[in-house]
């Protein structure tokens, strides 16, 4: 039986002894049940697991869904996780307390359990609220859209913070390019592909229409996906492959990691730009309509193919990037130099 009650866990059987004998199987298994298990029907309003196609909402509760989250042959017409929901979805990558009885060393272990909520859904609805009152919303909410075809979700606001320090309130996966996202509010964080380490997702377009600079987005390394757009925040890109669209028109952007931006439009804020891209070109062309492009960051050598610098400004030293095609703009120009 479970330390706790509705709490899974594995068993491990292995003989002692001096003498010979055998270990036999189970007789039988009951699956653990409780209630922060997405499994037990009893913590459904109608008695029932979600099934294909239904819509399913979370709502008005502080219980956790911890256990029973590989959900993967189940694809929902709609999720939604509304504000008013303070409990937390999945579970932490890892588990670590110090020991007070065996000399302060630490114990725990690395969680071997799925710990995303993995389930298809066309759409997914997160941090939706429109009645009175300042619910507080869910410090942890990870979720794994593995639905073969095109989705969309909307970041409507997460909490103020994570549970966990250095991780963001609402961590995301995908396994589809037609994995849409849309985040509007985010002062806690929203991730992909950042919860573990060596995690990948294959997402869409990001849009993130936040204009609060408390607003944080992170991309990992081991995103692939095919737009991204923001007009404002503080946020971080990062991806698996080349990404053929960044606009930005207004907030902060660092770019990190080693892939291609096919095309850089910088019409307002800031774009910290530090990718790399091994033998290619790290931007193959940039649009300078406003704001500013800052290479200054990052002292690795990289080549961007064609700039065009209609507006704004850009800090580059020549001596670290290498631009092979700059074009004058029309008209009238200002030209500073420091050296």
């Amino acid at each position: 039986t479970a330390d706790t009650a509705g709490v899974p866990f594995v068993a491990a059987l292995t003989e002692t002894g001096a003498g010979t004998g055998a270990v036999t199987d189970f007789a039988a298994t009951t699956a653990s049940a409780g209630a922060s298990d997405w499994s037990t029907a009893e913590n459904w309003s109608d008695g029932i697991v979600p099934v294909a196609s239904d819509d399913v909402i979370i709502a008005n509760s502080t219980q956790n869904i911890s256990y029973g989250l590989d959900q993967n042959t189940i694809d929902l017409t709609s999720i939604k996780i509304e504000h008013t929901y303070t409990g937390k979805i999945g579970l932490p990558y890892s588990s670590f307390s110090t020991s007070v009885n065996g000399g302060g060393e630490q114990t725990g272990y690395v969680e071997y359990r799925e710990s995303s909520l993995k389930i298809g859904y066309t759409t997914g609805d997160i941090g939706e609220f429109s009645g009175t009152g300042s619910p507080s919303g869910s410090q942890r909410i990870k979720l794994n859209n593995d639905k073969a075809g095109t989705s969309v979700t909307t970041v409507h606001k997460t909490a103020s913070a994570a549970s966990e320090t250095g991780f963001a309130a609402v961590r995301l996966l995908a396994s589809n390019s037609g994995a849409d996202y849309y985040i509007r509010e985010a002062k806690g964080g929203v991730s992909f592909a950042l919860s573990e380490p060596n995690e990948t997702a294959t997402i869409g377009d990001v849009y993130v229409t936040a204009s609060d600079a408390s607003s944080k987005v992170f991309i990992g390394s081991g995103t692939t996906l095919t737009n991204y757009t923001q007009s404002g925040g503080t946020n971080y890109l990062n991806a698996a492959a080349t990404v053929a669209l960044i606009e930005v028109n207004g907030g902060n952007l660092t770019t990190e990691g080693d892939y291609t931006i096919t095309t850089l439009e910088l019409n307002e804020g800031t774009v910290y730009c530090n990718n790399i891209k091994t033998s290619a070109n790290a931007i193959t062309t940039g649009n300078i309509n406003g704001g500013t492009l800052d290479s200054s960051k990052n002292s690795e050598a990289r080549t961007w193919a064609t700039i065009n610098p209609d507006g704004g400004d850009i800090v580059v030293d020549d001596a670290v990037v290498s631009i092979t095609t700059l074009d004058q703009p029309a008209g009238l120009k200002t030209i500073s130099v420091s050296v």
